[in-house]
């Protein structure tokens, strides 16, 4: 699906407040509320969007969180993704260049779980490589 100008703003505005209502969403788009309503429509039928989700305020001092970058022997994106897609900890993962293919960032309620998912990891199909780096402090520079 080709996405324009306008559905990368539509996107970014519902990832910044997705309960934003469609008339605010036109406004700043300058679209009409109906042009707005059919493009949210064809990215939700398109799988662009996937969802609206609720993030929850989790004092950050009962969290663990850890970027895992992971290197498969052939890289095949078809055979990972559902493996991603199937653990809810993992709050992003990118396919970057080099010699790493994925950077995820994973975050979990205990030491223990994020345990079990990097063993969970090691089972992945084509799996050369992980690495584990743990999140010692925020920096205070989150965008979010």
């Amino acid at each position: 699906m080709a996405i324009d100008r306008f559905d990368e703003k539509i996107l970014a505005l519902l990832v910044e407040d997705a309960r934003q209502s469609v008339s605010d969403i036109s406004r700043k788009v300058n679209l009409s509320r109906s042009a707005v309503t059919e493009r949210i429509k064809r990215l939700e039928e398109s799988r662009v969007i996937e969802g609206y989700h609720a993030r929850l305020g989790v004092d950050a001092s009962h969290t663990v969180m850890a970027y895992f970058s992971l290197t498969f022997r052939p890289m095949v994106r078809e055979m990972v993704e559902p493996y991603i897609r199937s653990i809810p900890e993992i709050r992003f993962a990118h396919y970057i260049s080099g010699d790493v293919d994925i950077i995820m960032l994973v975050e979990t309620e205990t030491m223990a779980r994020l345990t079990a998912l990097r063993v969970e990891m090691d089972s992945w199909p084509n799996i050369e490589k992980i690495m584990t780096h743990m999140c010692l402090a925020d920096a205070g520079v989150s965008k979010q």
